[in-house]
C-alpha cells in the first residue's frame, strides 16, 4: 500500500515506512502481515503510528525526522554503514537500529572489480565510440601483475582483495583498525596509507565514512599515485576531494577513476567530473 503523511493516527494509518524504493521478498512478507506504506522521501510533517523505517543510505535519520515519527520504534537500514543514522538520537528516543552489513558485499565487491576493468580497458569511452561509427583499437592496460590497494579491510575489501589476487594482482591493504596479522590472514600485506598510494595500480575505497576519513583522499594523497594508477570509489563519495580529483584527471596525472558514488547524489550539474 501507499501511504501519506498525515497529523491524526487512524486504525488503519501505516505502521511501517518503506523509503528510497526498497524492495524484495522480505519486505512483501511483511506487507502480509503489517500495514506498510512507501514514499519517496521522509515525511515534511508529523506522521503517528509509524512504528518501523527502512531505509538505505540518502535518509537523514535525525532528531528531526524522529520528532516527526513520534511512534517509531526501530529503523532498520537495508545495506551497510550507519553513517546516516543519528545514533545518539536514536538511542535518546529509545529507537532500535539494525543494518545488514553483509547484504552487498559480494556485489559491491564485483562492482569495484568491473570499475577497475572498465577504466583499464577504456570500456565506457570504446563502446560510445563504437557506436558513433569509429573503430578505435588504441592499447588497454592489462592489470594482471599489478598491485591492487584497498582502503578500508573490511568485508568487501577483503573480498575485493580476494578478487584482485584471482586476476593474478598482488593486495595491499591500509586499515588502522585492523592487524598485520589478521591481515596476512586474509592474504593482504597491511601497509600504511601513503606506501599504498605510491605503490598501487589500483586503489580501491572501501572505507567507512567517519570524520577521520571525509576527505581522506585530497590533493596530497592523490599526488602519491602513479600516472598510470586507477582510483575505484565504491564506498562513500564524502571520502574523495572531488574539486582535487578532477584537478589531477585534467592534468592526467592519474590514468582513471571509476566512481559509483558521489560527495552529492545526483551531482549538480554542470558536473566537472562527468
Amino acid at each position: 500500500m501507499t501511504g501519506t503523511p498525515g497529523a491524526v493516527a487512524h486504525d488503519d494509518a501505516p505502521e511501517v515506512l518503506v523509503l528510497e524504493g526498497v524492495t524484495g521478498p522480505a519486505l512483501d512478507d511483511l506487507a502480509a502481515e503489517r500495514r506498510v506504506a512507501r514514499a519517496a522521501e521522509a515525511p515534511a510533517q508529523p506522521w503517528p503510528g509509524v512504528r518501523a523505517l527502512v531505509v538505505r543510505n540518502a535518509t537523514r535519520v535525525d532528531e528531526g525526522l524522529l520528532t516527526r515519527l513520534p511512534d517509531l520504534r526501530i529503523v532498520a537500514r537495508a545495506g551497510a554503514g550507519l553513517d546516516t543514522i543519528d545514533l545518539e538520537a536514536t538511542e535518546r528516543a529509545g529507537v532500535v537500529v539494525s543494518y545488514a552489513p553483509t547484504e552487498n558485499t559480494d556485489a559491491t565487491a564485483e562492482h569495484t572489480l568491473a570499475l577497475a576493468i572498465a577504466v583499464a580497458h577504456r570500456i565506457v569511452e570504446l563502446d560510445a565510440s563504437t557506436r558513433a561509427g569509429g573503430w578505435d583499437r588504441a592499447q588497454t592496460r592489462e592489470l594482471r601483475g599489478g598491485v591492487w590497494g584497498v582502503v578500508g579491510l573490511g568485508r568487501i575489501g577483503r573480498a575485493v582483495a580476494a578478487l584482485a589476487r584471482g586476476i593474478g594482482m598482488r593486495a595491499l591493504a591500509a586499515d588502522p583498525a585492523v592487524g598485520a596479522d589478521d591481515a596476512r590472514a586474509a592474504g593482504v600485506e597491511l601497509v600504511p596509507l601513503a606506501a599504498l598510494l605510491a605503490r598501487a595500480l589500483v586503489v580501491s575505497l572501501l572505507a567507512p565514512l567517519t570524520p577521520a576519513t571525509r576527505g581522506l583522499i585530497g590533493a596530497p594523497e592523490l599526488a602519491l599515485l602513479r600516472p598510470e594508477a586507477i582510483l575505484v570509489s565504491t564506498a562513500r563519495g564524502e571520502l574523495v576531494d572531488e574539486d582535487a580529483l578532477g584537478a589531477a584527471l585534467m592534468a592526467r596525472r592519474l590514468a582513471g577513476a571509476g566512481l559509483d558514488v558521489r560527495a552529492t547524489e545526483p551531482p549538480a550539474r554542470p558536473d566537472p567530473l562527468a
